[in-house]
């Protein structure tokens, strides 16, 4: 099977102090620019932007400061707001939910977008499309767009000093790429009908988690010093460029499953969607889903580092009981969500249950043999 699709693959940029190379590079695309950031983003990087952008003559017209979620209403309000200005090309800049957005933006308006994360939290700078959520919490829905980002540029230097915690987070989401993708993929591995692209990507996944495994922690004390050291370097290219490439080459079946289900399930508490991340709670439905799978020495592994990075293991750290009816519609959202169209087997709400509870005993066990449960 090969997919006839037009594969548009990003342009990137990577390194420390590499925004000063903004302006060259965006100059193609015209001369008039509005940005779309996160309130902190545009204040530590705005300045860098500014600086490029006048050496090349650009003109920046507006920064609107974004907060809160990705949501439809967030993209039309801003859209609304800037197509008076008519700008050649649009920035995003900061985390994921200000990139999304702007991806929003600025498909509605019809011109290119350029992402300037300062964070390294997840792949949406690379990506095609925006993960959306509803004015209340929770998720809502995805929405694809015909192309990545027109260029990324990822500096090093601004996503050192951003908190650690958004660093840490990143690495839990992208480990879990490389176990959802040969998770969803491997029906159609067996049955001989994976398309070209989609070989490509799982063969890449793998970069979503033997490197993270190997650097991780030591990128993290790297991030928590803000040092742009090469241990943080070489996660972050896992976190955006493989994570992103992942997503962008293989059909959209292979790049989600039960992790990031369980992640969406477990946002419809209000709570745990305010206080915990979403790589964070990504990390733990790997956890979840390799232990229903039967990956049990694997799910051992992982859990060991998920404790020495801090991430938390259980949902008694996430302030959840171990409760079938209270869990109930976490289950439901994690057994029916779109991540679940394509797997290779099917999954009851009985049986992510069961493996909650098996996650809750690893700790127990770990307890009890003198180790630390609970992540730092």
């Amino acid at each position: 099977m090969y997919t006839t699709d037009l594969i548009a693959l990003p342009r990137f940029l990577v390194g420390r102090g590499v925004l000063s190379r903004f302006g060259a590079l965006c100059k193609p695309m015209g001369t008039r620019f509005a940005v779309v950031g996160g309130e902190t983003a545009l204040a530590k990087g705005l300045p860098a932007l500014k600086a490029s952008a006048r050496a090349e003559g650009l003109q920046l017209l507006c920064a609107l400061p974004f907060g809160g979620a990705c949501t439809l209403a967030a993209m039309e309000r801003m859209s609304a707001q800037l197509s008076p200005h008519a700008p050649s090309f649009l920035v995003g800049m900061g985390g994921g939910k200000a990139i999304d957005t702007a991806k929003g933006v600025a498909d509605r308006l019809h011109v290119p977008l350029v992402s300037v994360p300062t964070l390294v939290s997840n792949c949406a700078p690379i990506t095609a499309l925006s993960v959306v959520y509803r004015e209340d919490g929770p998720f809502d829905r995805f929405l694809f767009y015909d192309a990545p980002p027109a260029l990324t540029v990822i500096d090093l230097t601004f996503a050192a000093n951003a908190p650690a915690r958004y660093f840490r987070a990143g690495l839990g989401d992208t480990l879990a790429k490389y176990l959802e993708a040969t998770f969803s993929a491997r029906g159609d591995v067996l049955g001989g009908a994976l398309d070209h692209l989609s070989a490509m990507a799982l063969a890449l996944s793998s970069t979503c988690y033997d490197p993270i495994v190997a650097f991780g922690e030591a990128a993290l004390r790297e991030v928590e010093a803000h040092e742009a050291g090469p241990a943080m370097e070489i996660c972050a290219r896992s976190v955006i460029l493989s994570a992103g490439l992942v997503s962008l080459l293989a059909v959209d079946d292979y790049n989600c499953a039960l992790a990031h289900a369980i992640c969406y399930g477990l946002q419809t508490f209000e709570r745990v969607e305010r206080e915990f991340l979403h790589g964070d709670l990504v990390a733990y439905g790997a956890l979840v889903q390799l232990t229903l799978d039967g990956q049990s020495k694997r799910a051992a592994q992982l859990r060991r580092f998920l404790v020495a990075l801090g991430v938390p293991v259980t949902l008694a750290q996430l302030g959840l009981p171990l409760d079938r009816d209270l869990l109930d519609a976490a289950l439901l959202e994690a057994t029916t969500g779109p991540d679940m169209a394509h797997i290779p087997y099917p999954i009851t709400k009985d049986m992510v249950f069961d493996a909650m509870a098996r996650v809750e005993a690893m700790a127990d066990n770990a307890a009890q043999q003198g180790g630390n449960p609970i992540a730092r």
